[in-house]
């Protein structure tokens, strides 16, 4: 009988540390599940265009924003309300805009989805912020694909369907301004966190007007700097994408 307690013991004591070792493995698992969540609770961005239907551009990504500050704040300044956040690794650069200048920033690697999408929330709080917006993850692995980001200016077309004054009641309507016009008819404007939605909601209330033939956001494509080639920035405008491309064939802008 002596000989058996031993074992006995050591049997029941081999059970007691799988048990423990099994608790503790659950956890894991369960942050990992409570992670993927977070990802598929990040917004996925869309807005309603006339010509092409829903336009999407999925979820955030980590690595850099674009932010609007007021006119004329320093480099000092700008860099001193990002410090403030966490997230905030560096100021990576310009982005010279019809309506002003945007300043893309990097943030520290591993940041997710969700808590870009906090950040940008956060930004707007500020008084010298007027607009926050992300980069869009891709599904591309090429490094010499463009990042497509959104800016705060949108082109609206009125061409055989409405005329200025409408868009003028529009704008108002939408606090939205007028940043220069193409034609009569072709204008670029611009958003900001005064607005009534962001530029894609307003893209998208400004689509289902009757007098709008169409309305597109200026979006950004930024290519990263590889080592190899520096970083480069263009847009929907100067590129010539969607309806632009028929737009840039237009006369010189109109101050």
């Amino acid at each position: 009988m002596k000989q058996i307690l031993p074992f006995l013991y050591l049997s029941a004591f081999s059970v007691f540390l799988f048990s423990c070792e099994t608790q503790e493995a659950r956890p894991s698992r369960e942050v990992t599940s409570m992670s993927d969540a977070r990802v598929a609770d990040c917004r996925n961005y869309s807005y309603f265009n006339k010509v092409y239907g829903t336009v999407q551009f999925g979820a955030v990504r980590g690595e850099k924003i674009l932010v609007g500050f007021a006119e004329g704040l320093s480099a000092e300044d700008r860099h001193r309300i990002l410090a403030r956040f966490p997230q905030f690794h560096s100021i990576d650069g310009d982005v010279y805009m019809d309506s002003g200048l945007i300043t893309r920033v990097a943030l520290y690697p591993g940041s997710t989805c969700e808590e870009v999408e906090k950040l940008l929330e956060k930004l707007e709080r500020e008084p010298a912020v007027q607009f926050a917006y992300p980069f869009f993850e891709s599904a591309s692995a090429d490094p010499t694909e463009p990042w497509v980001g959104l800016s705060n200016e949108f082109m609206v077309s009125t061409e055989g369907s409405g005329t200025f004054a409408q868009l003028e009641q529009l704008m108002a309507q939408t606090k939205t301004k007028l940043v220069f016009s193409f034609t009569e008819d072709i204008h670029v404007l611009r958003a900001d966190k005064n607005s009534t939605g962001d530029v894609l909601r307003i893209c998208t209330i400004f689509n289902q007007q009757p007098f709008i033939t169409v309305a597109e956001p200026n979006t950004i494509y930024h290519i990263p700097d590889t080592g190899i080639e520096e970083g480069s920035n263009e847009t929907a405008k100067t590129k010539g994408a969607g309806h632009f491309k028929a737009w840039k064939q237009k006369k010189a802008p109109k101050k």
